[in-house]
């Protein structure tokens, strides 16, 4: 059913994985919905401020040996100072990139053990899928692999030369902020504030930017372990009630083409997705390939099935364009295709189900993921 095009695990996502199978778990059977949206908010800020703290004092003290090398032999000659100031580079930098994965491994370890994720995984979703390898990735920044589902291919519409020069320019981001800030400080106080030399502001910059990444990461870890939590809820929910029972074999096939439309229609590959479609395959046992990333197969399935039916996979696509936190711009221009007269019911629902999920609202989204055969 999944086709990994590079099956090979990078050493990056071992050494995560190595790390978060060390990391101590405490055994509870609490449920991720038993917690209050204010209190996992509160808890997911303190986990964030504590990872800020531990990385911005990390780059402070391991670029510091940097700079001091770079102005006490700034007068030596060349080979001696920027030799020294080599040698300090690649030592420190690999000590704080070691200390910064292990800040981020266990933050996101902690996000997960706050809705104890841990004790919910399923069999079919090991290996690349399993909460763990998604930690992994997460906290170490790791592209999610490559890969085609049911024929649905993720990156059907993403150009792969705008993703290589946007990672680029975020990796620049350090260094043109640096030497931003160095001239903005030069020509407006001079080379030195209080007799510090300007090359000591690289300690402000380090710190700042893996503040910066801390919490983006825990931020994404957050978006991950909620839709890998909501969409084993939206699929239970669903086998409960004996909805999925009622539905036609079109209806079926239109699940998953609701799903695997939003996956490639996001233009921005997310697990979320990925997840909600194997837990939909799951239960609906469908092996079948059957052009399930066809925008024009998945509206004639809608104008196909009965009315009822058509609500219900309205209802699933509104959740699944909705499961990354975000509306791409592809995605716009083609929900009213799908929702035609009941886009005014279904978009504003889009809209505050991607602000729950972005923002960490984690019971609020499950009631905005409802599944039913009721418009809207």
């Amino acid at each position: 059913m999944i086709e990994v095009k590079n099956k090979r695990q990078g050493k990056l996502e071992r050494f995560g994985l190595f790390y978060l199978n060390r990391f101590s778990v405490r055994r509870s059977d609490h449920k991720p919905f038993d917690i209050s949206d204010e209190e996992l908010s509160r808890k997911v800020r303190k986990i964030s401020q504590k990872g800020i703290l531990l990385s911005a004092l990390t780059g402070i003290i391991l670029v510091f040996p940097i700079v001091w090398f770079d102005v006490k032999y700034f007068d030596a000659p060349f080979y001696i100072h920027y030799g020294a100031v080599l040698a300090a580079t690649i030592i420190t930098t690999l000590i704080e990139f070691y200390l910064l994965f292990l800040i981020s491994l266990k933050a996101v370890h902690e996000v997960s053990e706050l809705i104890n994720m841990h004790a919910r995984e399923r069999d079919y979703l090991d290996g690349i899928f399993g909460v763990k390898n998604i930690l992994a990735r997460t906290a170490l920044e790791i592209p999610d692999p490559e890969l085609e589902i049911l024929g649905i291919d993720p990156f059907k519409r993403i150009s792969k030369k705008n993703l290589l020069i946007l990672g680029l320019l975020y990796k620049a981001k350090i260094i043109i902020s640096n030497i931003l800030l160095k001239l903005l400080l030069v020509f407006t106080v001079g080379t030195s504030i209080m007799g510090i030399p300007i090359a000591y502001e690289a300690l402000l910059v380090e710190a700042f930017w893996n503040g910066v990444v801390l919490k983006r990461v825990v931020h994404e870890a957050r978006l991950r372990l909620f839709g890998f939590a909501l969409a084993e809820e939206i699929a239970a929910n669903v086998v409960r009630e004996g909805l999925i029972y009622k539905l036609s074999h079109n209806a079926k096939l239109g699940c998953l083409r609701s799903i695997g439309n939003a996956v490639v229609m996001t233009q921005n590959y997310h697990p979320n997705m990925i997840i909600l479609l194997v837990h939909f395959q799951d239960i609906l046992k469908i092996e079948e390939v059957h052009q399930y990333d066809n925008w024009e197969a998945f509206l004639h399935t809608l104008n196909r099935v009965e009315p009822w039916e058509r609500n219900f996979l309205l209802d699933l696509f509104t959740v699944a364009a909705a499961f990354d936190g975000k509306l791409s711009g592809l995605e716009k221009d083609h929900l009213r295709e799908a929702f035609k007269e009941e886009h005014d019911l279904y978009y504003p629902r889009l809209f505050q189900l991607t602000a729950c999920l972005k923002q960490g609202r984690l019971n609020q989204a499950l009631e905005l993921c409802r599944l039913d055969f009721t418009a809207g």
